[in-house]
């Protein structure tokens, strides 16, 4: 199984190619190649048991998905995205990413031909969603997305689940919380508040909580 993995140098990115490099495996079939791409440099692994090819390029430039859909990977994470503080203060820049982007990798997919249909899995979010919630969200719940950011992803579940139906590939959209505690340097998440609150008092440094103390939000470890 050759596995693609766009967005590897993220963080999410890296600890799923960590896992995937360990493991050595996806459910019960073995990796024969993974290829990991980022518009930064992703690691390149020390040792592995098979070859692993790292791509630094933008996906959003037009050509780019061709190429890293040539050698017809069997399955592709797709986690490449600019967060949702960036998209809002950058609106050309997250709808080239975060929309057009995705579009030309779904289409560079469709024109491959020959019968192929990789297995997609596209990292959605919450953001999807806009208040006032339930005390429980569902899949029936409406996307009424308060931000650009939530636009865009709600667009693209549209589009991975349109091309899925008519057979072009094999698309399942996952809707990540917040990932809280990230490491390193604050980011440009909106929700990025929730890892400073705990993250900056432990290095000694002063957090802002910038919503009422009876706020309530999903988080997940990046662990």
């Amino acid at each position: 199984m050759h596995i693609l993995v766009l967005g590897a140098a993220g963080m999410v990115g890296r600890k799923l190619s960590e896992r995937l490099l360990r493991d050595g495996r996806l459910g019960k079939t073995d990796i024969t190649a993974m290829t990991l791409q980022d518009v930064v440099a992703p690691a390149q692994p020390a040792k592995t048991g098979f070859p692993v090819n790292t791509v630094t390029c933008d996906f959003a430039v037009p050509g780019a998905a061709e190429k890293l859909v040539a050698d017809r990977p069997d399955v592709i994470f797709h986690l490449a995205a600019i967060v949702s503080g960036e998209a809002e203060l950058d609106f050309d820049k997250g709808y080239r990413i975060n929309l057009d982007g995705t579009r030309m990798l779904l289409d560079a997919i469709r024109l491959v031909g020959g019968g192929y249909k990789p297995r997609i899995v596209f990292t959605s979010s919450i953001a999807v969603f806009g208040a006032p919630f339930p005390e429980a969200i569902s899949d029936e719940f409406f996307h009424t997305p308060l931000l650009s950011y939530g636009t865009q992803k709600a667009i693209d579940e549209l589009l991975l689940a349109d091309y899925s139906r008519r057979g072009f590939m094999d698309g399942i959209g996952i809707r990540l919380p917040t990932i809280c505690i990230r490491p390193g340097l604050p980011n440009k998440a909106a929700s990025g508040f929730f890892s400073n609150i705990l993250r900056e008092p432990l290095a000694g440094k002063e957090a802002v909580l910038p919503v009422s103390e009876d706020v309530r939000h999903w988080h997940a470890t990046p662990r």
